[in-house]
């Protein structure tokens, strides 16, 4: 059955937008087109329609979602990494690495029409410094935020048993990366959601299936979890093994989860206070469930109790806020779009879109 995956290469995150694009596909990828153009000019529609086309003829597809907008895709990935079709514009700028060997440039802007445009030269230029004016809001929210996550990360890192931590991440680990292969590819480094202004969003449910072996934690910020994600990230790059490297939407310093596909092994905090991966997991049979919780000093944690709780509702109330900033940046986005659209010969994009599937599914045909 071919797989159909949706993963976040890209977030607004503690450190502005941060990105991970350089990871959607490998050097051995067959070609990677990078669409360029204006807001409205039809780059996601184009890449959603691309992606339908070949999952409709049963190939493997990976979605590739934009933290800016739910709705909309800022790549796709055909088959085992073999095509990629990526929005390269700002704030995800994307160049060719290895032009016309593998990278390819398609200007949607050569289809539009800028003499419509310029006419509304005044209110382009004030919605696009407002909307850059709200992520610079949101991103100035995001980093008081995280100062609040380190805030309790403290209050539990300071109640830790290391003894005990350092017993039980070396267990679970080893737990972990039995029976994977060794093939000595590097990491692969992705968002485990995003923030949008629809809310934080995941997708975990499309990476895991009834045969996957959940390796589960539960763990308050500090508690241990980073050290053992840490821990098992760096005997993975030892050992050759690989695996896709899940980050925290909102600070991209921490993991959310590992997933290592040769053994069908996903290693995940499902303690998450953004992401619902409790109820995504819910059914699913745990090869492990440890309680990094159970080995803090309880009586320290509970001195703190009024601290945690305090920093607990700030950081809720702070990721709200960021996400009201991010709605009035998508409307103002909306209303940018309406000045490029009327402009564009979608026609012409139409038939960009054929030709695109036409090579590929040539290629493919070719490989058979």
């Amino acid at each position: 059955m071919a797989l159909r995956r949706f993963v976040y290469p890209g977030g607004n995150t503690r450190f502005g937008f941060y990105s991970f694009y350089e990871h959607m596909v490998g050097a051995e990828v067959e070609q990677k087109i990078i669409l360029k153009g204006g807001p409205g000019v039809g780059k996601s529609s184009l890449i959603k329609k691309v992606g339908e086309y070949f999952a409709g003829l049963g190939v493997d597809i990976e979605e590739h979602g934009c933290s800016s907008d739910p709705d909309s895709l800022d790549g796709i990935v055909i088959g085992r990494q073999q095509f990629c079709l990526v929005d390269g514009t700002s704030p995800h700028i994307v160049d060719p690495v290895y032009p016309g060997a593998v990278d390819q440039i398609v200007n949607l802007g050569d289809y539009w029409n800028q003499e419509l445009i310029k006419a509304h030269r005044r209110e382009i230029v004030n919605l696009t410094n407002d909307i850059s004016k709200c992520f610079a809001r949101a991103y100035g929210r995001l980093k008081e935020c995280a100062l609040v996550g380190d805030e309790l990360k403290r209050h539990f890192g300071e109640n830790r048993v290391a003894k005990s931590l350092n017993r039980n991440v070396q267990g679970i680990t080893a737990d972990f990366l039995a029976g994977t292969v060794t093939d000595y590819r590097p990491l692969r480094h992705l968002f485990a959601g995003a923030l949008t202004p629809g809310g934080m969003k995941t997708r975990l449910d499309t990476l895991v299936n009834e045969q996957t072996a959940v390796f589960a934690v539960k763990s308050s910020p500090g508690a241990g979890v980073q050290d053992l994600f840490t821990h098992t990230r760096r005997l993975m790059e030892q050992g050759g093994i690989y695996g896709e490297i899940f980050h925290n939407p909102v600070d991209p310093d921490d993991i959310d989860y590992i997933l290592v596909p040769s053994s069908n092994a996903l290693l995940i905090d499902v303690t998450s206070s953004l992401l619902p991966y409790k109820d995504i997991l819910k059914g699913m049979k745990m090869k492990r469930l440890l309680d990094l919780d159970q080995l803090l000093d309880h009586e320290g944690v509970s001195a703190r109790a009024k601290l945690i709780f305090s920093a607990s509702q700030r950081y809720d109330q702070g990721i709200a806020e960021v996400v009201e900033i991010l709605q009035t940046a998508k409307i103002w986005h909306d209303e940018l779009e309406t000045y490029y659209i009327p402009a564009m010969d979608f026609d012409a994009v139409e038939a960009c879109r054929q030709q695109i599937v036409k090579d590929w599914q040539a290629q493919l045909a070719a490989k058979l």
